[in-house]
């Protein structure tokens, strides 16, 4: 039987970031940890998360094995526990069991066979930044009320986001020596959609850094770490937006 014990704000902060792109996710458990990728109906934005056994209190299971749940049910449930809680989860036939210290409930397991997995797409690009998470997210709320797609901008001397509008203009400029890391040799420049990136930086609430790669016109992938002490690794995949 499967059977692990994580803390709340892990598998709630988990759980908030692939709402991000839908409403329902297939978790694959395998003796390492557990992998979940997800991709929204349009394809446009795509989330990868490794939980590693390491980030369990307690993580049994009888052999590999693939669970899927609607986000939102997950999600009401946790609503139960604090943030600094607990909780220990059991799957038992086609049902999922949650214990919260003096409390239990259970949500219906979705067929695993109507929730598909996407392959992560061969996206690479050699030019990246690595930049706080707030400062980030800063520059994307300044955007929120000019424009409903933003443009990153990355040269040899600073990273940029610009959004522009008839009546409106933001721009967030973060020069090469406030940035964690930065690969680029000539200037560069895609426009993405905001709402995205918007729901995706809040969902992440405990990511220190984020790497961002891209390069004109291409999609963008943001690599970062989350969770308690960091343990869990994640990848947001988003296609550029065409102008």
């Amino acid at each position: 039987m499967t059977t692990f014990n994580i803390s709340v704000k892990n598998l709630r902060e988990l759980a908030e970031l692939l709402n991000t792109v839908v409403g329902e996710a297939k978790f694959k458990f395998d003796k390492s940890g557990v992998i979940v990728r997800v991709v929204d109906p349009a394809h446009v934005a795509m989330v990868n998360a490794e939980v590693p056994k390491e980030a369990f209190v307690e993580y049994q299971l009888d052999g590999e094995e693939e669970i899927s749940i609607d986000l939102e049910r997950l999600k009401n449930v946790l609503k139960l526990a604090g943030s600094s809680d607990n909780v220990l989860v059991k799957k038992t036939n086609d049902k999922l069991k949650f214990e919260l210290g003096t409390i239990s409930k259970s949500i219906t397991l979705l067929d695993n066979s109507v929730v598909t997995v996407p392959k992560i797409p061969q996206i690479s690009s050699e030019f990246y930044t690595v930049i706080d998470k707030p400062a980030f997210e800063r520059g994307l709320k300044a955007a929120e009320d000019v424009s409903d797609a933003i443009r990153l901008l990355l040269t040899p001397d600073d990273f940029r986001a610009r959004a522009a509008s008839e009546s409106e203009e933001s721009e967030m400029t973060i020069p090469k020596d406030m940035l964690k890391e930065i690969n680029c040799k000539s200037p560069i420049k895609s426009l993405y959609p905001l709402e995205y990136l918007l729901k995706f930086v809040k969902s992440v609430s405990s990511a220190e850094d984020l790497k961002l790669s891209f390069k004109d016109d291409y999609p963008l992938t943001i690599e970062f770490k989350f969770g308690g002490q960091g343990l869990m690794k994640g990848l947001f995949l988003l296609a550029p937006r065409t102008e």
